[in-house]
């Protein structure tokens, strides 16, 4: 029997985090300006000066790519633990609040990224804000774990594997980079993009056990 705080469906939740989700992801173009340049007074040397001013976008451009990784990484993760959710109760519903909260200011860390590349405590920050968020998102699939009632009773066997290591693996891979920034700071702005590496790995290196791949 459903508690009387199961107030809310998943859906409207999943439609909540969709949403900011994708308004976040377009919000991440924006940092990257389209260069302007006075062609009377540059004139004949208007296309080496633009394809100089492309050239300088790049710290601008590794910013969004890295920044869009990370949020489908963790919009991935979120699909794969509100999948077997079935009801949502206060708890999980102020933890996806704040989830999100966190992700809303991926923007901004980028910004700061991309402006100060060569600065540690930009990368600092930037790791920081997306670990905060997997640390989070973890949260909701421990409390999960915890809260059987939450859920698909078919499904139990998902709480019991070790899907959660998906997100732990994750928030390492921001952490290793936060110590590699202290050793070679321009490596770890590539460094970011081995966050997508957990993605690739077969379920069955997870824990995956046989139940869930006859349902997946």
């Amino acid at each position: 029997m459903l508690r009387k705080d199961f107030i809310f469906s998943k859906e409207r939740l999943e439609a909540l985090t969709d949403g900011v989700f994708a308004i976040i992801m377009t919000i991440l173009v924006f940092n990257v300006s389209v260069p302007e340049l006075i062609l009377f007074a540059e004139g004949e040397y208007a296309t080496e000066r633009l394809s100089s001013r492309l050239s300088d976008l790049w710290p601008d451009i590794i910013s969004y790519i890295v920044s869009f990784v990370t949020l489908s990484v963790y919009w991935v993760a979120h699909h794969r633990i509100f999948h077997w959710i079935v009801n949502v109760d206060r708890p999980m519903i102020w933890m996806n609040i704040s989830f999100l909260m966190t992700i809303g200011l991926i923007p901004f860390s980028t910004v700061l990224l991309a402006k100060y590349s060569d600065q540690q405590i930009s990368i600092f920050i930037y790791s920081s804000n997306a670990i905060l968020a997997g640390v989070i998102i973890y949260f909701i699939y421990y409390y999960a774990k915890g809260h059987l009632e939450l859920v698909d009773k078919t499904v139990h066997s998902l709480i019991k594997n070790r899907s959660g290591r998906r997100i732990l693996i994750t928030i390492l891979t921001y952490s290793v980079t936060i110590s590699f920034s202290f050793i070679y700071l321009p490596a770890s702005l590539f460094l970011f993009l081995i966050v997508l590496l957990p993605e690739f790995i077969p379920d069955r290196y997870f824990g995956k056990d046989k139940q869930l791949q006859s349902d997946g």
